[in-house]
């Protein structure tokens, strides 16, 4: 793996551990690193979305099913999906700035099938 997917694999899981952990969610990291060829590769990262499970169960299931949302995961951008939201909350969505701002952050970084968005 080339320095530069290293380093931006590392940032991007620092920063989904960062996200998961300021929308009170719990966060689990395991990461495993081998020293192969002088250079460290990160094997295993996982973190719960707990808190994305939940918002989605109790705030989008409540018009849509979950193959809906499902199916638009690693679609839409993160502008998009907050394009997506202000118009359901247009719609009668009873969410609040907070509640808005974490739908968006876990619809954007979810990619598609997730289990957490589709199971």
């Amino acid at each position: 793996m080339s320095r530069y997917k290293l380093t931006v694999t590392v940032v991007a899981l620092l920063v989904s551990v960062f996200l998961y952990a300021a929308c009170g969610g719990s966060s689990e990291v395991e990461v495993a690193t081998s020293a192969g060829g002088g250079s460290s590769e990160v094997i295993v990262a996982t973190s719960t979305g707990g808190d994305c499970r939940a918002m989605i169960d109790s705030k989008c299931v409540k018009c849509h099913y979950k193959t809906r949302i499902c199916d638009a995961l690693g679609t839409k951008s993160k502008r998009k999906w907050k394009r997506t939201i202000k118009f359901m909350v247009k719609q009668g969505a009873n969410l609040s700035k907070v509640d808005q701002e974490t739908i968006v952050e876990c619809l954007s970084t979810m990619p598609k099938g997730s289990e957490i968005a589709c199971k």
